[in-house]
């Protein structure tokens, strides 16, 4: 019979030869499992499959530049993929942990980032939309299938330096904070804070076939600009304490 430690010097050669050999595998291989598994392609890629890069991901309605991975090897001992990914904005980067089990499930963690809105909304498909400002990303965990449907969620975003671009000069509105999370009925965000020109406090539902459902009220502070008051008397008469009220369903 073999010894231990002849038994053991072979064990030791097949992991460190199994651990080589992934550390070398091109990282064109992340493109192909990706492609076949996501919406998500990837293109101009280089490096390995543990560090590697792509120059440009396309998603379904929109596209990511200088998408950099770092893959965590230990944790295929768990029965996951779990690396460290981070894309260009137009801010600066996005960054966060992603994890993907033997069973397909996907998580985001700890992603935190900063970007236009409509750097963002181009992501998701809208080609305008009437308010500029920067969105700061700061979410702890998001849940998501291969189609990129959100199943959990659960982090902040603060909007500053926002802006009403439908006027001109465009006018400022000022820095907002939404808690995010998803429920039964959708993904919601609940206004945490604002300040600036314009109070606002509330929540907007998203359902999963992309209609929502708004309830917020918001009112001019001292010292807004008189167009901001103008545009909030159009919405109706407000109430004893100056709140403006809009309740709204539609979809997006």
């Amino acid at each position: 019979m073999m010894n231990w430690r002849i038994m053991r010097f072979v064990i030791v050669g097949v992991v460190a030869f199994v651990v080589g050999l992934v550390t070398y595998l091109p990282a064109s291989l992340v493109a192909g499992w990706v492609a076949d598994d996501t919406p998500v392609h990837l293109q101009g890629v280089s490096g390995t499959l543990l560090d590697g890069q792509a120059a440009y991901a396309s998603l379904p309605n929109g596209a990511l530049n200088n998408v950099r991975w770092n893959v965590h090897p230990m944790t295929f001992l768990l029965g996951r993929v779990s690396a460290t990914v981070r894309a260009d904005s137009d801010l600066g980067h996005i960054e966060g942990q992603i994890h993907r089990s033997i069973f397909g499930r996907n998580t985001l963690d700890n992603v935190q980032g900063e970007a236009t809105i409509g750097w963002l909304s181009g992501l998701a498909g809208y080609t305008f939309v009437p308010v500029s400002g920067r969105i700061g990303l700061d979410l702890d965990h998001v849940t998501f299938d291969d189609n990129l449907d959100v199943s959990a969620l659960d982090g902040t975003i603060q909007l500053t330096n926002s802006r009403w671009e439908l006027l001109n000069p465009p006018l400022k509105l000022g820095r907002f904070e939404a808690k995010l999370d998803r429920g039964d009925q959708g993904i919601q965000a609940r206004i945490l804070d604002s300040t600036g020109p314009l109070a606002l406090t509330g929540d907007v539902q998203l359902s999963d076939n992309r209609r929502y459902d708004l309830n917020v009220k918001l009112r001019a502070r001292a010292g807004a600009d008189d167009r901001l008051k103008q545009i909030l008397q159009q919405i109706g008469q407000p109430d004893s304490q100056g709140w403006y009220h809009i309740q709204e369903r539609g979809s997006l």
